[in-house]
């Protein structure tokens, strides 16, 4: 595999990536920089953490002029937190080479947005919505922007975006070079491809898959309240070399790591809100092993590739099954192994399965020697071992041996058929018992920031909408379940009252994200 110096890009882009831990490219970034750096067209087939931002973010960088103050490259991502998410890692690559980026989006202050263009931005990443918003206002100006990226163009056809993708794009130069990264290519996103792109050049690769003979897998099965000595608990017994934990936000990252500090644990958080010198800072010290615990975001930690990574603590259930692979492959790295840990409360264990399913591997209840979930609090290190009071199956054997295969042995769980409908399935499922009155007046439609990888089903969604809000569950229709979020229509004269109440709402363990979409 070359290294990102031989894929020809400049020195200060090398330079930011070094000081971010990245070391090799992905197999998406090892094919689509050369081709982006000759100035070709290119379809990037590929899943969610392949690395695709980077695939086009680092050509597109070493494309643009920074002492020229003209938008001359648009990234159009279908949601504000793929927008937000994007125009971080941008930063962080470009900032050598003293590249502006700026965001647009939905639900964000106009004038401030206006404020930001104003003083010069050679990249804008936006959501649709917020581009035609500012287009119409004569505040985004395209005329130069020769570098186009359409990211998860799957999305924005889902979300009903492509008539306002193909206004932008009929905005930008006809010269320009023209990026498409989607999951899947169906036959509406291949139309815009023949009709707006030049001669592109396709790559396709496969998501990351794990590999499970050098990574143990165990979950710990913990209350909400719980998760904070649950963790304590496991790091004990653990004692990792060098591990990352993961939190889904910014906050948590923070409170966790005083959570952790004040147990008088050394750890170190990273995420988004922090500084790039901060950032920077921290993953060089977790790097060169001056710091042996990092709670992180996911955002924050993707630039960390470190082989001396030895445990990866999920305190945190990952958004999606590919995002746990994304997670654990940052351990069991160069024939060394990895352990990762899970905490699970009672609603996510379908999440937990759905992992399985995915990766093709079974997660163990995490116990040895009593340590971990719910079982007693850890014995000093130096304390003699012994079983926990009540025995049962997971009980040690008393013995050194008996302690390493419990260590190393998953318990077996009782699978669920996926097929089959529990009962609480049965008791949310809609039963109607006279015809369905259809609503009035127009309806307008939400983006909801989870789907079925957070194993949510409509009658989730829809129940959500009317326990918060207080609709008639006949107002709510078209409820769509895609992978990572979801799609709802509710009566236009309602919506924003729908997002105002349902937004944040907990549903199976899953802070529900919610927005009017296209904006």
């Amino acid at each position: 595999m070359p290294t990102f110096q031989e894929l020809g890009l400049s020195e200060p882009l090398i330079d930011a990536l070094r000081h971010l831990g990245y070391e090799r490219p992905t197999p998406i970034q090892e094919q689509a920089i050369p081709v982006l750096l000759e100035g070709r067209d290119v379809i990037g087939q590929a899943q969610t953490g392949t690395g695709k931002t980077a695939a086009f973010g680092l050509p597109l960088l070493d494309y643009v002029d920074p002492g020229d103050g003209e938008v001359q490259a648009l990234v159009l991502t279908p949601t504000r937190e793929l927008c937000i998410q994007v125009t971080q890692a941008l930063r962080a690559y470009g900032e050598r080479r003293g590249v502006r980026v700026v965001a647009v989006f939905g639900g964000a202050p106009i004038p401030g947005q206006v404020a930001q263009l104003k003083e010069g931005a050679q990249v804008v990443v936006g959501t649709v919505g917020r581009v035609m918003d500012l287009m119409g206002r004569h505040k985004l100006v395209l005329t130069s922007a020769r570098y186009v990226v359409l990211d998860e163009a799957d999305e924005m056809l889902d979300l009903g975006f492509l008539e306002d993708v193909e206004m932008i794009l009929s905005r930008c130069p006809s010269g320009r070079q023209t990026g498409l990264f989607s999951a899947t290519i169906p036959p509406e996103i291949k139309r815009l491809a023949e009709t707006w792109m030049y001669d592109p050049q396709t790559i396709k690769v496969k998501a990351a898959t794990l590999t499970i003979d050098t990574v143990e897998h165990w979950f710990v099965g913990v209350g909400d309240r719980e998760k904070p000595d649950a963790l304590a608990r496991v790091l004990k017994a653990e004692r990792p070399e060098q591990a990352i934990i993961f939190v889904r936000t910014k906050i948590g990252a923070d409170r966790l790591a005083r959570s952790v500090s004040q147990r008088g644990v050394r750890v170190k958080a990273l995420h988004g809100d922090m500084s790039q010198g901060a950032r920077d800072g921290v993953m060089i010290a977790f790097k060169d092993g001056r710091e042996r615990l990092l709670v992180a975001t996911d955002i924050a930690a993707r630039g960390l590739d470190i082989s001396g990574v030895t445990h990866i603590l999920n305190y945190d259930m990952p958004n999606s099954p590919d995002l746990y692979v994304h997670r654990i492959g940052r351990t069991g790295r160069v024939g060394r192994s990895g352990r990762a840990i899970t905490l699970v409360t009672s609603r996510q264990r379908r999440e937990l399965e759905a992992i399985e399913r995915h990766a093709g591997i079974e997660i163990g209840e995490w116990s040895a020697n009593g340590r971990g979930g719910a079982g007693p609090p850890a014995a000093p290190p130096d304390a003699p071992a012994t079983a926990p009071t009540g025995g049962g199956d997971d009980a040690p054997a008393g013995n050194g041996d008996g302690r390493d295969r419990a260590a190393r042995e998953p318990s077996r769980r009782r699978r669920r058929d996926p097929a089959a409908p529990s009962e609480e399935r049965e008791a949310r499922r809609p039963r109607h018992t006279k015809p369905r009155r259809q609503p009035d007046g127009p309806s307008t439609k939400l983006l909801v920031g989870a789907g079925r990888a957070q194993g949510l089903e409509p009658a989730d969604v829809i129940s959500a909408i009317v326990d918060h809000s207080h609709l008639d569950g006949e107002d709510i229709r078209n409820v769509r379940l895609l992978e990572r979020f979801s799609l709802v229509e509710v009566p236009a004269a309602r919506a924003d009252e729908v997002v105002e109440k349902v937004h944040g709402c907990d549903v199976r363990g899953v802070a529900l994200r919610v927005q009017v979409a296209g904006r």
